[in-house]
């Protein structure tokens, strides 16, 4: 048999599987056709040597929060996205899902303009604001008449698969006047579409407006209780008010609930929502975040990446393969895709990213500009997207992908 193409000498990483060691991948038509300790690099048509003791292939790495609603937002005009190729397949992430950039009232942008052009999948969820599209405003919803039922039924209705989910934003003063009701509301209407409610929490702009930390908390209580198995509750590691480490002893319990109903809870890392000292103690209390996300914008495209947030979670205290799991099996798994996306096994779709793991003593920064250390950086080498070779793009910072060594970029 002829191969399209093979990966030689790479250490096969698939924490999901079971595979962890070195072997070679062989590739035909899209699709993975062998995996094996050594396949004979006279039956591929192409072959990809990939020695050196710290390079990884792995499955695709899957973000599953980002914003890449590419050109259906403004430049300069509240919150800009990133073109999915950019921070998809040339970042090492093959499948990125978009939440709730946009509104119904522009969602069609998606199979218009976006689907059509990108490599990376995309997958798409609807901001529950039915025109909400001025993100990061002071909220998406700043009245229940924000919620426009029939609006988001007709979009359902006129676009059949488009839609995989909900989003909501627990932000803004509505959240305190009316924060159960908007959750309600907003569950109400993933329910009737059949798709999850992924809700954001964590409120930057509480403190200056003077709202009640304790309130907000309350709301994310009964969230907590709210969300029903495939819900994902994203920012876990938020340090603002409406987090889930306020009012801990009581979270805790609501959050081991949760995750035994099915709910998913993920960190959506991004400029705003990730604090060192929170993630360190949910370690330590056994909180383990199931997923790992960069909510990347167009802001934070220069700041991080889908990897060097995986690094972040090293340097908290996570091991290389969790992260790895974090961000392909438990990722695919949260998406409800992981039937076919999230593994490395013949006859699934060719969906690889190669990894080198780099030692070093690098700095992170988290939303309180507090500077941390980790002793590993993470650089995609090469993606694998449906069979066919991706080169990855320079990377997020001015001198490449690896974060900052120490001393750097005020590091400290």
């Amino acid at each position: 048999m002829t191969y399209d193409l093979l990966l030689a000498n790479g250490h096969v990483l698939d924490p999901g599987s079971g595979l962890d060691g070195r072997m070679d991948i062989a590739v035909t038509a899209g699709r993975i056709a062998a995996i094996e300790p050594h396949i004979d690099p006279s039956t591929a048509r192409q072959v990809l040597d990939l020695r050196g003791s710290d390079r990884y292939v792995v499955p695709g790495l899957i973000d599953v929060h980002t914003h890449v609603g590419y050109g259906a937002t403004t430049a300069g005009v509240g919150m800009g996205c990133c073109d999915p190729d950019v921070i998809g397949v040339r970042s090492g992430v093959t499948t990125l899902v978009d939440c709730g950039s946009v509104g119904v009232a522009n969602l069609g942008v998606f199979p218009t303009h976006i689907l059509p052009k990108a490599r990376t999948r995309v997958i798409v969820y609807v901001n529950i604001g039915s025109y909400a599209h001025t993100m990061p405003g002071p909220a998406d919803v700043n009245s229940l008449d924000d919620i426009n039922e029939k609006a988001i039924a007709s979009c359902v209705e006129h676009n059949p698969g488009l839609i995989s989910g909900v989003k909501l934003r627990l932000v803004g003063p509505i959240v305190s006047d009316l924060g159960e009701e908007l959750v309600t509301r907003a569950k109400a209407v993933a329910r009737e579409h059949g798709v999850p409610l992924m809700t954001h929490i964590g409120d930057f702009t509480a403190a200056r407006r003077g709202g009640d930390p304790k309130r907000l908390s309350e709301v994310t209580q009964f969230l907590l209780k709210t969300l029903e198995p495939g819900d994902i509750l994203t920012h876990l590691c938020t340090p603002n008010a409406g987090g889930v480490m306020e009012e801990v002893d009581e979270s805790m319990g609501n959050l081991t609930e949760a995750r035994e109903r099915g709910v998913v809870l993920d960190p959506a890392v991004g400029m705003g929502n990730f604090g060192y000292e929170v993630a360190r103690e949910q370690a330590q209390r056994g909180m383990v975040p199931d997923t790992i996300s960069s909510d990347l914008t167009a802001g934070g495209q220069s700041f991080h990446s889908l990897v060097e947030c995986m690094a972040k979670f090293m340097a908290v205290g996570y091991s290389f393969p969790e992260v790895i799991r974090m961000t392909t099996a438990n990722a695919a798994k949260a998406i409800g895709r992981a039937e076919d996306l999230g593994a490395l096994q013949v006859g699934r779709e060719a969906d690889i990213t190669v990894l080198d793991l780099v030692g070093g003593d690098f700095t992170f920064r988290d939303t309180t500009h507090f500077w941390f250390h980790g002793d590993q950086g993470i650089v995609p080498v090469q993606t694998v997207k449906s069979g066919e070779l991706v080169d990855p793009h320079w990377g997020p910072h001015p001198w490449g992908w690896l974060p900052a060594t120490a001393g750097a970029e005020g590091g400290k």
